[in-house]
């Protein structure tokens, strides 16, 4: 749901360098103003919660129609994440946590912890900001673990089918 992103030298400086999207139909606010259906409203749908988790988990604050991109399959693209990794400890809007989570982002969030962000992040988030994420990321499971209590892990958690074709 991200394009790869690598941090290069640029003209002396460091630059994050993205990875085109290949085949993309539209962004969200043009789907909108045309009034263009998914073709599959379960798994539209679903692609927009862990959107909306995703942005709570990094606590991006820059979420707009624009930077939500979709491809000849329907997948969405997150792009511009330059106002994001806050320092706070919660999420910035609880709202935007789905009913619903997909299982493996869930065990995803379970299984991810500071050494391994710190390593992966090294010079691009700060301790502060590794030490924010990760408390977003202890609230958001709560929160889940919370619903799955309350409903059950069938009404909760469900299986995302995998962005990445199998090769033939």
């Amino acid at each position: 749901m991200v394009p790869v992103t690598v941090v290069r030298l640029h003209e002396g400086q460091r630059a994050g360098f993205t990875w085109w999207v290949d085949d993309v139909l539209m962004d969200e606010r043009a789907r909108l103003a045309k009034k263009i259906g998914a073709p599959d409203v379960e798994r539209w749908n679903r692609q927009m919660w862990e959107v909306r988790l995703f942005d709570q988990l990094i606590y991006n604050t820059d979420r707009n129609l624009g930077n939500l991109l979709i491809d000849k399959d329907w997948r969405l693209w997150m792009i511009d994440h330059t106002r994001a990794f806050k320092m706070f400890n919660e999420p910035k809007s609880r709202k935007n946590l789905a009913a619903q989570c997909a299982r493996g982002l869930l065990e995803a969030l379970r299984r991810l912890d500071q050494a391994t962000l710190a390593a992966a992040t090294r010079d691009l988030l700060s301790e502060g900001q590794i030490k924010g994420l990760l408390a977003r990321r202890d609230f958001i499971v709560k929160y889940y673990d919370e619903r799955i209590r309350e409903h059950g892990e069938a009404a909760v958690l469900y299986e995302l089918p995998s962005r990445v074709e199998p090769e033939s």
